[in-house]
């Protein structure tokens, strides 16, 4: 299970290349207008006011956000499947309505760990924790991709 979960990157990346292509950004890269406005025009590119790159920022902050949240997503059962094959035998966890129980759990391989997810806990049983996990990457994605785009800009403005 460990090496499908490989795919998850390559299902963020896409995801956010997709959202960045038809969200776009508040201007074009190819902005060449020519003329000069009291210098927000250097050579044929025009300079983006702070409020253009607050709104690009924003956009960049909810696209790296969005791509985490459907990559997790996407990939969680492969983490719940993994995460239960390393996890010790015997476990002690909370009943529904309230008391600690002792549960064994011994798989024999991913197929005999897919089976009993499924008569046990149903579909949800694969999304266990899946909220709690997206709170906790979401931020930390979508920070990296505006420091990325940003760097981006900024490179591509000094060329």
């Amino acid at each position: 299970p460990a090496m499908m979960l490989v795919s998850h990157g390559g299902i963020q990346f896409v995801t956010y290349e997709f959202l960045k292509q038809n969200i776009g950004h508040s201007y074009t890269k190819s902005d060449t207008s020519v003329g000069t406005d009291g210098g927000n025009h250097v050579g044929n590119k025009r300079k983006r006011s702070v409020l253009e790159r607050l709104e690009d920022s924003f956009r960049y902050l909810s696209m790296g956000a969005v791509s985490k949240l459907v990559a997790s997503t996407t990939t969680y059962p492969i983490q719940v499947i993994k995460s239960r094959l390393q996890q010790r035998s015997q476990n002690l966890e909370i009943t529904a309505d309230g008391r600690y129980q002792v549960v064994h759990r011994e798989y024999t391989g991913v197929v005999d760990c897919v089976r009993r997810i499924w008569i046990r806990e149903g579909v949800f049983g694969f999304f266990k924790g899946c909220l709690s996990n997206a709170v906790r990457v979401a931020p930390s994605a979508a920070i990296t991709f505006v420091v990325y785009e940003s760097t981006m800009d900024l490179l591509d403005e000094n060329r």
